[in-house]
């Protein structure tokens, strides 16, 4: 389970992550204490919970919910000092799951843990912007921009892209974009071959010359990983 933590206080986000650490469940952190920081991070990263400060030092939390609303369904647990009806009232409205005021005992956390994800249990997590220096892609709009040029891409090179970046990193086994993209695992593997190729053409600007595989590494006889940037 991949924990997000954006405070810039690092005695709370111990605080946090030690009471994480004694449950069953693995975790893994990413810690922030700047909120564009971390806005930036999930454009490109997956994560399954968010503790979310309200006062940072660079933009408001309430900002950095807005900004995170506008891509990501990620469940976002508030942790503030500020308990004034109007703030609570304020990330609620925008999309906070939650809303937890310090101080606050370890017990109420894992409880709040829990209530969120029964909540959200239901709802589907989906990557919706991908970026890197030189690339954006925005597969609500279905736009690629590449340089500040804009890319043309097929259905099926969108339905690809979006399987490889499901998470970045990962090797996804050829048969898994036969599914997403085709809709049968009875495709050939040159039919993939043959869509990464073309990708990787359109997209070639994403990453420095030096880089032989781009955005799209290959794994031979696995399948395919996105670099992550």
């Amino acid at each position: 389970m991949r924990i997000i933590i954006c405070d810039d206080d690092p005695t709370q986000r111990e605080f946090v992550r030690a009471c994480l650490e004694v449950s069953v469940t693995e975790h893994e952190f990413a810690e922030f204490e700047l909120g564009r920081d971390a806005v930036d991070y999930l454009k490109t990263h997956d994560g399954d919970l968010m503790f979310l400060d309200m006062g940072l030092p660079d933009i408001e939390g309430i900002e950095v919910l807005r900004q995170l609303r506008e891509f990501s369904e990620l469940p976002v647990i508030v942790i503030s000092g500020d308990d004034t009806i109007d703030t609570v009232a304020k990330a609620l409205t925008i999309g906070a799951d939650d809303y937890l005021t310090k101080p606050f005992e370890p017990i109420e956390l894992m409880a709040r843990i829990e209530a969120v994800s029964r909540r959200v249990s239901g709802r589907r997590v989906e990557r919706t912007t991908f970026s890197t220096e030189n690339i954006l892609l925005d597969f609500d709009r279905k736009q690629a921009i590449v340089n500040d040029n804009k890319i043309d891409l097929n259905r099926t090179e969108w339905d690809v892209l979006k399987t490889l970046l499901s998470e970045p990193g990962v090797v996804v086994e050829y048969s898994t974009p036969k599914e997403q993209a085709w809709g049968s695992t009875t495709v050939s593997d040159a039919a993939v071959h043959m869509a990464i190729r073309r990708l990787r053409l359109k997209l070639k600007h994403d990453l420095p010359d030096n880089d032989d595989d781009g955005l799209i590494k290959s794994h031979r006889g696995i399948g395919y990983s996105i670099n992550n940037p």
